[in-house]
């Protein structure tokens, strides 16, 4: 009896939104929801939860004194996770399902807080709570304990594409047939002096302070100029496998089709480069359209960061796999900036919008391609990171 892999639930928190109204509210309106605010005495563009979200996330933590001294990273997480979850209908009394997330950086708030204390204590002594609230593991396993998951949690960690890798994991859990329902996705909260600080020395954070749109993806006079811009947020799937006759069961039809996944790690010549060609990209695409035609898919939400090289490389990808028949291209990292380890998911978040809907927002300036309406039944996500490392989805829709 064939059987696939579908997703049944979806939550999130970023710049754009805090649940499904507000996110495809927001995506409909248009617009970037990037601010300029002093970072290390200086303007800076970045991209925060909007007001309404973090009033939902106060909400939300005030209901669990354990959850105060825990990381934004994770906060974010717990907030996306349990939106997933109900989406899906799972529901603690039936709780044998995975869960596997991850962090670019992690706790990166409360490890600079730590250790700002530490040295101001003579480089001596922390608080109890130092160790365990900074640990990677901190995010999957606290949003576990919170839907009560009884099945495995993990943690992983492959930089920028860790939500995409974080997909792949379940992916191949639930292919296994080890595990029949899975939660994934990823988590950032990198709005932190030492985390910009850290893009600032990389020469990739936008300078753009007095523009209308800080961050410029792809932008047809790109040229050597970077604008990538920081922005936090959690976005969380929830994965499950059905046979066609199960599927048909279900009073509620699933937000799409899992059809493929690619990954691809590249040789690099520095920790942050990527073939000019983008290699990784273009395997990761291969891999995930397997026997599926390149031109049956109608969209590819970009991973593009606003990086001058990055965005050239996965564009030379892009036409290696599609020739001279792109699809209509997309990212919503000038919209909600990129939230490192988070932004996969929160691109698949955006896929599954236009997959629904039909519309995709239109780039606000010039870019180095030109879009042409297709068919939009199924979409490729991509995702890139530090270390040459590429991962690929695609998407159907299911009617």
């Amino acid at each position: 009896m064939s059987s696939a892999i579908y997703i049944t639930g979806l939550g999130s928190i970023s710049a754009i939104g805090h649940d499904t109204e507000s996110v495809s509210r927001g995506y409909a309106e248009g617009g970037t929801r990037i601010r300029v605010e002093p970072v290390l005495r200086k303007p800076t563009p970045v991209a925060r939860i909007t007001a309404a979200a973090e009033a939902q996330l106060e909400s939300f933590l005030s209901q669990h004194d354990r959850y105060q001294a825990l990381d934004r990273s994770v906060h974010l997480a717990l907030h996306a996770g349990r939106q997933a979850a109900d989406q899906a209908g799972w529901t603690p009394r039936d709780s044998s399902f995975g869960v596997v997330l991850g962090s670019s950086r992690g706790a990166t708030g409360l490890l600079e807080r730590y250790f700002a204390e530490f040295l101001e204590a003579g480089a001596s002594r922390t608080p109890s709570l130092a160790s365990p609230t900074t640990t990677l593991g901190n995010i999957s396993s606290w949003v576990a304990q919170d839907v009560q998951s009884h099945g495995p949690a993990t943690e992983i960690s492959s930089t920028c594409s860790t939500s995409m890798y974080a997909v792949g994991h379940a992916v191949a859990w639930l292919r296994s047939g080890m595990a029949a329902r899975f939660l994934a996705g990823g988590s950032e909260a990198p709005l932190t002096d030492f985390t910009v600080a850290q893009m600032r020395g990389l020469r990739v954070y936008s300078r753009d302070t007095e523009a209308q749109f800080p961050c410029q993806p792809c932008a047809a006079d790109q040229g050597k100029k970077n604008s990538m811009v920081l922005g936090e947020g959690a976005c969380v799937v929830a994965l499950q496998r059905f046979t066609d006759t199960e599927l048909r069961a279900r009073p509620v039809a699933p937000l799409a089709r899992v059809d493929g996944m690619g990954f691809c790690v590249e040789p690099i010549a520095t920790s942050t480069s990527l073939s000019a060609q983008g290699e990784a990209l273009e395997a990761a695409m291969r891999g995930a359209l397997g026997q599926v035609s390149p031109s049956e898919v109608g969209l590819v939400v970009t991973h593009t960061p606003g990086t001058a090289l990055g965005d050239q490389s996965e564009l030379n990808a892009l036409r290696s796999v599609f020739q001279d028949r792109l699809p209509i291209l997309t990212s919503n990292k000038w919209i909600l900036g990129h939230s490192l380890g988070a932004s996969g998911t929160l691109s698949i978040e955006y896929a599954l919008f236009i997959l629904r809907t039909g519309q995709w927002v239109e780039y606000p300036y010039p870019v180095a391609f030109e879009n042409q309406r297709r068919p939009l039944r199924r979409a490729l996500v991509n995702s890139v990171g530090f270390g040459g490392n590429a991962g690929s989805l695609l998407l159907s829709a299911v009617s």
